[in-house]
């Protein structure tokens, strides 16, 4: 997968979204949060929160070491790249993406999915009857987040928020005719170039790791 640094921040800061669903917070009498209460969590169909929480959890630990800090910025850190992420540098020396390979469990991302359909269909103009509270729990989040990198605004926005959240993991960057040969060449690059800082791409590596990081910022929201 690509990993894009501007699709990154949110799928490590939905930790604080699933906290919300899962536990009650605890205010004072001014309206500041004290804590949480362990509330047994929303009823979600086909997609209790605590299992959400525990997949999402094992498939943000998938990801290389350095990830998060590549996510906030802090590139120089994590230079030269960890085993099985590689940088790609164009033919004209400027930084194409960071390339790299996870391994996670099939019902980890078929839970995450669920979650996010869960959501869609919450977030609709007439949820069904088994999704009422979800959808309440989505609406009190957007009209009071608590914490500046979470969404604000009504049900289809937490929504939104939580797909764009999960685009790197759920959303394949190799999709239409030419994805196959895509996927091949990048696959063939990061086996070719394991244990490298850095590697020089030629113009059809190049184009093929634009159109993968074009994927997945469109899965993301950004274009």
């Amino acid at each position: 997968m690509p990993l894009v640094q501007d699709a990154l921040p949110g799928l490590y800061e939905l930790d604080g979204l699933l906290l919300r669903l899962r536990m009650d917070m605890v205010l004072d009498h001014e309206g500041e949060l004290m804590g949480y209460r362990d509330s047994g969590g929303v009823a979600i169909p086909g997609a209790p929160i605590k299992d959400v929480e525990d997949a999402y959890y094992r498939v943000r630990e998938a990801l290389p070491e350095g990830t998060e800090e590549f996510a906030d910025g802090m590139v120089d850190e994590i230079l030269p790249p960890t085993p099985n992420v590689l940088l790609l540098i164009g033919p004209d020396g400027g930084t194409v993406v960071h390339l790299t390979t996870i391994e996670v469990a099939d019902a980890d991302l078929a839970l995450l999915a669920a979650f996010a359909d869960a959501l869609d269909r919450a977030a609709g103009p007439r949820p069904d009857p088994e999704f009422e509270a979800l959808a309440e729990a989505l609406g009190e989040i957007g009209r009071v987040p608590y914490y500046p990198w979470m969404p604000e605004g009504d049900e289809a926005t937490v929504a939104r928020w939580v797909r764009a959240a999960l685009s790197t993991v759920l959303h394949s960057p190799f999709e239409g005719p030419g994805g196959g040969a895509d996927r091949e060449t990048l696959s063939n690059l990061l086996r070719y170039a394991e244990g490298w800082e850095g590697v020089e791409v030629e113009q059809d590596e190049e184009a093929a790791a634009e159109r993968a990081l074009l994927s997945m910022m469109r899965a993301a929201g950004w274009t």
